[in-house]
């Protein structure tokens, strides 16, 4: 539960930060990265744990 949570978090917040991206006065290519840094990380925790825990 408490992984689909860090998903659900890491999804939805790199989404408003994309979204905040393009309205960002200040460094919109940096703010963009990051946005995109979140998503790619709520893709890839379930992905990393769910090998981890097919490992076991």
């Amino acid at each position: 539960m408490l992984l689909f949570v860090l998903y659900l978090i890491l999804m939805v917040g790199g989404m408003v930060i994309l979204g905040l991206s393009f309205a960002s006065p200040v460094l919109p290519a940096l703010v963009f990265v990051v946005g995109l840094l979140c998503i790619v990380a709520a893709v890839a925790i379930p992905v990393t744990a769910g090998a981890f825990e097919q490992r076991r």
